[in-house]
């Protein structure tokens, strides 16, 4: 298709700039793919297994218990927002979901606060909500308006 051909001609030029010669005979096309594109295995089991908690929170506690049945039944579009609001992208590392360590703790606040993420620890400030559905609609609301690092 000569429509993208200048288009991939850049591309073409600045990927060999940064990645050409030999170091591309090292990696496997899967590899490759995977180093370009990202790990597309979204193992959400996975990341909330290896998932920790501080203060007062643990695995059993209720509001961590609605906190991951919110989370299992939001979309993967969803999921991948909070990935995003979470850690300032929407991709997973290479090695998969088993690398990526979140850390949710409880912060005062109540139903009338939103999730916090500090994306450089991948922490996410939970207030204890008085149900699960309150609990969805402020984890939504925070998704939705999450901007990332992009410049507005």
């Amino acid at each position: 298709n000569k429509s993208v051909a200048s288009l991939y001609n850049a591309f073409h030029e600045g990927f060999h700039k940064v990645c050409g010669g030999k170091v591309l005979q090292l990696f496997e096309p899967n590899e490759l793919q995977a180093m370009v594109i990202g790990n597309t295995n979204y193992d959400w089991k996975e990341l909330e297994k290896n998932t920790q908690y501080k203060g007062e929170y643990w695995a059993d506690h209720p509001t961590i218990k609605w906190f991951w049945e919110v989370f299992h039944e939001l979309s993967l579009e969803k999921k991948k927002q909070f990935l995003l609001f979470l850690t300032g992208s929407d991709r997973i590392p290479i090695l998969g979901m088993k690398s990526l360590s979140l850390i949710i703790q409880p912060t005062g606040g109540g139903d009338d606060y939103l999730p916090v993420s500090h994306t450089c620890f991948n922490l996410l400030d939970l207030p204890k909500y008085t149900n699960k559905e309150i609990l969805r609609s402020k984890l939504i609301q925070a998704i939705d308006h999450c901007e990332g690092f992009n410049l507005v």
